[in-house]
């Protein structure tokens, strides 16, 4: 039905969500088989419960592995898209580009060589086109990381008995994990600039033009730029929700919107999953083999492949 996947990593995302999902699943159907209790420490009749409420009952444990797992894994996925697009990672792969430039020092052979190079799996995606979408995977990484520690806390110290740190965690982890993923948005949406005037389906006006940070030429539909506008559409209806969330009076519809947005949340490791599935592909695509990268344009990674 799908074309067979040029490598595996697409299904960590799967890996680091399901157990969140299932969480939430189990802490429904437990609170429903307990008939929809009100718990002791709430203060309000409301319809449904706040997953913090179940989660300070003895399913405490549950709530707080099934986190922690979601919030290492989201913090790896991160790191994984760095490492799949820089062409390196913290341990040696059994092919690199460098290992041609020791047989041979001749720069035409290193040119000829860049689609091989890229091929023989030095880049599992296709590599960065400017050092900023680097630096926004970074700071995606660390933005993310705080916020999902600050998740983890939220699930230690429990609504019942720390009230004001439960809630200042939970306002925490919703702004951290929200400029994570704006960084993520920001990098594939630079990338679809970049992507764009390259494109063999560009036209000849504009191919290889250098462009300023708010000007599209070229291809502006491509896989970078489709992406980063779901994510974008993820965004925005994340942060109207948690709007809803925080402000509204009624408890009932604000937990109504805190369940929508940690079942929301586990659709945003599937974009990136598919992100996973079709830049691992690209050495299949038709595309790429007509590729070309000028000289005019500083495209970091590309540019150090040429240089060699």
């Amino acid at each position: 039905m799908f074309p067979r996947p040029g490598n595996y990593w697409f299904i960590f995302p799967w890996i680091a969500f399901i157990p969140w999902y299932g969480m939430l699943i189990a802490m429904l159907a437990c609170w429903a088989g307990q008939g929809h209790p009100i718990y002791w420490f709430m203060h309000t009749d409301q319809f449904p419960v706040y997953i913090s409420h179940i989660g300070a009952t003895n399913l405490k444990p549950l709530f707080i592995s099934c986190a922690a797992w979601q919030g290492l894994g989201y913090v790896i996925m991160v790191a994984l898209e760095y490492f799949q697009r820089s062409g390196h990672w913290p341990f040696k792969l059994p092919y690199t580009y460098h290992d041609d430039l020791e047989k041979s020092n001749d720069s035409s052979i290193m040119e000829s060589n860049y689609i091989e190079a890229l091929i023989q799996k030095k880049y599992v995606m296709p590599p960065f086109f400017t050092k900023h979408e680097r630096n926004l995977v970074w700071a995606s990484f660390v933005l993310g990381s705080i916020g999902e520690l600050a998740l983890l806390m939220c699930t230690i110290f429990s609504t019942n008995t720390y009230p004001r740190v439960h809630s200042s965690m939970v306002g925490i982890f919703c702004a951290f994990v929200g400029l994570s993923v704006i960084c993520h948005v920001a990098q594939y949406m630079t990338m679809g600039r970049h992507y764009a005037v390259v494109h063999p389906l560009t036209s000849s006006e504009d191919i290889g033009k250098d462009t300023r940070w708010n000007e599209w030429h070229g291809h502006v539909w491509n896989k970078y730029t489709i992406s980063g506008l779901l994510k974008a559409f993820w965004v925005i209806a994340a942060f109207v929700w948690a709007i809803c969330f925080a402000c509204l009076e009624d408890r009932s519809t604000t937990a109504c919107f805190e369940w929508l947005l940690a079942f929301w949340f586990g659709l945003y490791f599937i974009i990136v999953s598919v992100d996973w599935y079709i830049g691992g592909r690209y050495t299949q695509s038709k595309y790429f083999h007509q590729i070309t990268i000028t000289e005019n344009l500083n495209y970091y990674k590309y540019n150090q492949l040429n240089a060699l």
